[in-house]
């Protein structure tokens, strides 16, 4: 496993677990069963999600030691307000069953969002969340967060071969925020892995189309988040730290940004309002 150290210190693997739509009871367990088999260390779930207490469940039953994984959740938009932002935080806490999380996050930007900001940093200073950070955020709204003082963890973001969004990777490097990526692999929602140079870098190097388009984003410093209730899926996923791309890989698969989004635009107001009342 490679890892990246955030900018608080803590030490993260270079890729995670995700678990949006597992919400079934067989679903999750076998999921996390074979997860923890594999080797995955850090579990990414929401209270959108609604499958945190599912999460909790089967992360406790299979023996591990809180402290041998990392758990982040984030905050909806519509609890933003001081109230509602604690009441989301100690609800995930109860739902989770653990009494401290590893990353909490903003899910979207929301016009409220300093009060959840405050918020959190607020139970980062009690410890009970150890590292904070946001989702979904633009460079304009970054911005705007970076004058609140406490310089966030993470941003993690839709980022995959066909959306490599260049110029926000490159701020969150300038200031030391890590990229992380949620649907790396463009969700089935487009023909990313049917690339000819996905294929042909698969079989140069011995690997699937998938784990080519995954090691690329770790090489330039993201780390993925993976999700799949399919067992052999889930191990092939994590199978990334045998090899390296060569410079010249790198850069022929580079050429493949379509700068295409395949879910929500972090600055579509539309959506923000309607995630903000939801």
């Amino acid at each position: 496993m490679d890892y990246f150290t955030l900018n608080d210190g803590t030490k993260v693997p270079a890729i995670g677990f995700g678990t949006f739509k597992i919400k079934e009871e067989s679903e999750m367990d076998l999921a996390i069963e074979t997860a923890l088999n594999a080797g995955y260390t850090y579990f990414d779930t929401a209270k959108f999600y609604e499958n945190e207490e599912l999460l909790g469940k089967y992360l406790k039953s299979y023996g591990k030691n809180r402290k041998d994984y990392q758990i982040a959740t984030k905050v909806w938009p519509n609890a933003y307000s001081s109230d509602k932002a604690k009441e989301s935080i100690e609800g995930s806490l109860k739902d989770l069953g653990v009494d401290y999380l590893d990353v909490a996050l903003l899910h979207w930007y929301g016009d409220n969002f300093r009060e959840a900001w405050k918020v959190l940093n607020d139970y980062k200073n009690q410890g009970i969340i150890k590292s904070i950070g946001v989702c979904n955020f633009s460079i304009d709204q970054m911005s705007e967060l970076l004058k609140e003082g406490t310089l966030p963890v993470l941003d993690q973001l839709e980022s995959h071969l066909h959306l490599q969004d260049k110029d926000t990777h490159e701020f969150l490097k300038e200031n030391k925020i890590l990229h992380q990526a949620w649907g790396p692999l463009a969700q089935g929602k487009s023909n990313l892995l049917h690339e000819d140079v996905l294929a042909d870098l698969g079989e140069k190097y011995g690997k699937t189309p998938a784990q080519i388009a995954l090691k690329w984003n770790i090489q330039r410093g993201v780390m993925v988040l993976v999700k799949s209730s399919h067992e052999e899926r889930i191990y092939e996923n994590i199978d990334l730290f045998d090899f390296n791309l060569s410079e010249d890989d790198m850069h022929a698969l580079a050429s493949l940004d379509k700068k295409e989004r395949y879910s929500a635009d972090p600055e579509d107001k539309e959506w923000l309002e309607k995630a903000a009342n939801m």
